[in-house]
């Protein structure tokens, strides 16, 4: 087994309060972000009119590698939780969790592992498949209990607070779905003041919930650590810690500019432009670009790539040529017709299939 998390501090009175966080460079597997989609949808949301209001783009959301900033992920839920005035907005989205288990490849490589604290030191490890930087940590004591701690990579009190209860309560509808349902936590403690009404939240965690707290965290006890997982199989896990490690590979390293570029413009091909990219990876324009010369690409040779692949998917899927050309940014369908053309070397209605 691999080796476990930071041992946990004795006290948590010797600690001092955490300092407010600062959004994180980075981004969010857009599989995940799709659960805003889906809260959305249940309300009656027209999901395609709030990614188009925070500048994404809808359709490259179901690219299986799309990829999405920490800045137009925040925007999205703030935009969807204002739209359905829900202020339990990230206690809910955290509970959708249980339905796109079957879909997750690491969710899965977790339920086959052989007890629950296998799987969490696995989520631990892999935390990068569902978003950048290391958000979650496993603190574990002495008496093989643990604590899982979250930070969360949104930068205002409002949305650090939704991300907070959507993380707890992810937490803890995954373990009573993977685990079992009596499994609970011991304790559950957010770092934002309580809410006006905190009796939703503790009918969902049932055990203490303390607010104002030092760190946003969940504790676990031996018992629920050491608990089987039922659907334990050395076999499936093996076969989807290969699929995760793979997908992982392919994002490159933390360092890769030129990825991390391609999955924002990939994000916003309808508004994307320099200086919006570069401050959702918190650069200048002017470094941004300099950095993509030494690299040997440019801007407008990343955005041109995007566009020619998106264009190829949607056309393959038989969209209209007005409909391409709008989503794609262009000011009218001659334009794009023109680049299709430079790209290929011959027209979109010659490569669109037919619906």
């Amino acid at each position: 087994r691999s080796a476990r998390g930071a041992s946990y501090p004795p006290s948590h009175s010797t600690l001092m309060r955490a300092a407010p966080a600062v959004a994180q460079p980075g981004a969010i597997a857009a599989h995940v972000l799709g659960r805003v989609l889906a809260y959305a949808r249940a309300r009656g949301i027209d999901t395609a009119a709030a990614c188009r209001h925070v500048g994404i783009d809808h359709a490259a959301l179901e690219r299986p590698d799309a990829r999405v900033s920490y800045a137009l992920a925040e925007a999205l839920g703030t935009h969807v939780e204002a739209l359905a005035g829900d202020d339990n907005f990230g206690l809910h989205l955290g509970q959708l969790v249980v339905e796109s288990i079957e879909h997750d490849p690491a969710v899965l490589a977790m339920m086959a592992s052989p007890d629950v604290r296998s799987a969490l030191e696995k989520m631990q490890q892999t935390q990068r498949f569902w978003g950048d930087g290391a958000r979650a940590q496993l603190c574990f004591d002495a008496d093989r209990g643990a604590t899982f701690r979250w930070t969360s990579p949104m930068q205002s009190p409002r949305a650090r607070r939704h991300a907070d209860e959507c993380a707890m309560a992810e937490f803890v509808s995954g373990l009573r779905a993977l685990a079992g349902p009596h499994l609970r936590a011991q304790r559950v403690r957010f770092v934002h003041p309580a809410p006006v009404d905190a009796a939703e939240h503790r009918a969902f965690f049932l055990c203490p919930i303390e607010f104002d707290a030092t760190h946003t965290e969940l504790s676990l006890d031996a018992a629920t650590l050491d608990a089987p997982m039922p659907n334990a199989n050395a076999r499936f896990e093996q076969v989807f810690d290969r699929q995760v490690a793979r997908a992982i590979d392919q994002l490159g390293t933390s360092e890769d500019l030129v990825s991390r570029v391609r999955a924002e413009v990939r994000a916003t091909l309808q508004r994307c432009s320099l200086e919006h990219v570069a401050r959702a990876l918190h650069t200048s324009a002017r470094s941004l670009q300099r950095r993509l010369s030494d690299a040997e690409t440019s801007f407008a040779a990343i955005v041109d790539d995007a566009r020619r692949d998106a264009a190829l998917d949607a056309l393959s899927r038989g969209a209209s040529i007005a409909e391409v050309s709008d989503a794609l940014g262009y000011a009218d369908s001659s334009a794009f017709s023109h680049a299709f053309k430079r790209w290929t070397g011959t027209t979109p209605e010659r490569a669109r299939a037919p619906k």
